[in-house]
Parts: structure tokens; sequence; C-alpha cells
């Protein structure tokens, strides 16, 4: 892909991950009003199918690429001192790597084969 088309990969990065993250939450709001979990053993019966857990590790990766994208053209875009951005952006990379890592292993931590 050239340099000028760079922009392009964000925008549709972004508009994917829009359209599924919808989607999911759709499909989560119908599930849980159909099956209303009311006690922990239910919330875990609902986790416990490794297919759910999939897409709901893709949506939490999805929307933590998607707020990436979000808060990285706002630094570039309003934080002109270089050195402040790239503490801000590392500081906000290093919490999404450790959400993901704990969302990974809460979700994983119920699966039943």
């Amino acid at each position: 892909m050239s340099p000028r088309a760079q922009g392009l990969r964000t925008w549709l990065l972004q508009r994917l991950s829009a359209v599924y993250m919808i989607a999911y939450t759709i499909m989560a709001i119908v599930w849980l009003s159909l099956n209303a979990p009311f006690d922990f053993v239910a919330w875990q019966a609902i986790f416990a199918p490794p297919l759910f857990n999939i897409f709901t590790l893709l949506f939490v990766f999805l929307l933590l690429a998607h707020a990436w994208v979000g808060v990285r053209d706002i630094f570039v875009d309003y934080v002109h001192h270089l050195p402040t951005r790239f503490v801000l952006m590392t500081l906000i990379s290093t919490m999404q790597i450790m959400l993901a890592i704990w969302v990974f292993m809460a979700l994983f931590s119920v699966v039943q084969l």
C-alpha cells in the first residue's frame, strides 16, 4: 500500500471494528435478555463454550484496536511535544496490553472443553 493510502487502513479498521462491535453488542443484549443470568454459575455457563469466548475476545481486541486508533489520532493532532506524546502513547498501549491479557485470562479460565 502506498504511503498516501496509510489513512485508508486505519479508516477501514475503525469502520469494520465498529460494525463487528455493533453486531456483537446487539447479539449480547438479545442473548442476555432471553437468558438472564442471576448468579455466578449462570454467568459461568454463558462463557463456558469456547466459541462464545472467541467472539468475546475478538470483540475486546477490536475494541482496543478501535480505541488505539482514536486515541493515537487525538495525540497526533493535539499533543505537539514529542516526548510527552511518546510517554502518553506508551502508557496507553501498555494499559491496553495489560487489559487484553486480563480479559484473555478471565475468559479462558471458565472454558469447559
